[in-house]
């Protein structure tokens, strides 16, 4: 029986032919480099240059659409708020008087004010269709007895405001003092902003 021969590899006599082959695909891959490769990178680097203002452009736009949302967003939060303080914390006169009265004569009472020394004022606001309605108030004693009225105004959920606090007279060292407290407060008059209203010129409408 004849054993088949063994093919022998003798690196000596191959070296050459495996060097070559490997040469030629190391042309090869620079070939299809600067063939093909680079050129379509050279084409997305210009694509890329060529695009760069268009997203600087389109970046910026975002930005302000964002800021006009938040704009707007903000408008109609504050448009809310408007109508949440006139309907609901100003009200009208003729809603809120009573309990305006009566809360004022619990301070009175409160810290003794003689309510026949009181001097009222009134006053309409017409830009901000508001009328206004304050008094002056005689209080006499130390700065604790200004401090607990200040504090009751404070906590007052009648919309008290303490617009001004002028001394009168105090006596030597300031112990006792004699002020005049000018406590406002305001309603809400749609009748006014009718007015205003019909004093607007109407909208034209664009063609």
């Amino acid at each position: 029986m004849i054993s088949p021969r063994r093919i022998r590899f003798d690196i000596r006599q191959t070296g050459k032919q495996v060097m070559l082959a490997l040469l030629a695909l190391l042309v090869a891959n620079l070939v299809f480099g600067v063939l093909l490769v680079r050129p379509r990178i050279r084409a997305f680097d210009t694509l890329t240059e060529d695009s760069l203002p268009r997203r600087q452009e389109f970046q910026r736009r975002t930005k302000e659409v964002e800021a006009q949302e938040k704009y707007l967003a903000a408008l109609e939060q504050s448009t809310k708020d408007l109508a949440t303080l006139r309907n609901d914390v100003l009200s009208t006169r003729q809603k809120r008087m009573i309990e305006v009265q009566y809360e004022l004569a619990r301070l009175a009472r409160q810290f003794n004010i003689n309510m026949e020394r009181v001097q009222y004022e009134n006053e309409a606001l017409e830009d901000e269709s508001l009328e206004r309605m304050a008094m002056v108030v005689p209080l006499a004693g130390g700065y604790s007895s200004l401090r607990k009225f200040v504090q009751a105004i404070e906590q007052s959920d009648r919309f008290l405001v303490l617009e001004r606090v002028a001394l009168e007279q105090g006596q030597e060292g300031g112990v006792m003092l004699q002020l005049n407290l000018t406590l406002a407060t305001y309603f809400d008059s749609p009748e006014m902003r009718a007015v205003d209203d019909a004093k607007r010129p109407p909208k034209t409408r664009r063609t």
